[in-house]
């Protein structure tokens, strides 16, 4: 009884903290991007627990392939953009490869601890600021008759 009832509270726990997987898929992009400042200690396990997972999830999108197959169709229908196939052709692997990374969670908070809070925030030059603006207009103007035009005076 005890058993069954602190099973139920882990997987409720993990429903809840996985309610915003956008947040769950941000981080873990994150921790093995070494352009986030962390160092390869962080980000060499992180890369290998996602790869670990990806791999030993492949027997499992094999087995789910009829059910992802079928909700990648209908994602596909129902919007224009239509449905990333990797994060619902492959589902288990996706989940187990951002799982994986997690390995290096430990690791990033021992970082985050003793070398990343205490930094002083930096301010972005010009050029980093126009090639940020830039990129996210590329994200977002193409679906409008506009085009961006940079830099700002370049008459």
């Amino acid at each position: 009884m005890l058993g069954r009832l602190k099973s139920r509270l882990v997987v409720l726990a993990a429903t809840w903290w996985l309610a915003s997987c956008a947040q769950f898929v941000q981080y873990t992009d994150e921790i093995v991007d070494y352009r986030t400042g962390r160092p390869t200690l962080v980000t060499a396990p992180a890369t290998a627990g996602g790869f670990i997972g990806f791999v030993v999830g492949i027997p499992a999108d094999i087995a789910a392939l009829p059910v992802t197959f079928t909700v990648y169709t209908v994602q596909k229908d129902q919007n224009e953009i239509g449905a990333d196939p990797i994060s619902t052709l492959l589902f288990p692997s996706f989940v187990l490869w951002r799982t994986g990374t997690l390995l290096a969670l430990p690791l990033d908070a021992l970082y985050f601890m003793f070398v990343w809070w205490d930094r002083p925030e930096r301010t972005l030059t010009e050029e980093e600021r126009t090639e940020i603006e830039y990129d996210f207009d590329l994200d977002t103007l193409p679906s409008y008759p506009v085009e961006a035009v940079y830099p700002k005076n370049s008459h």
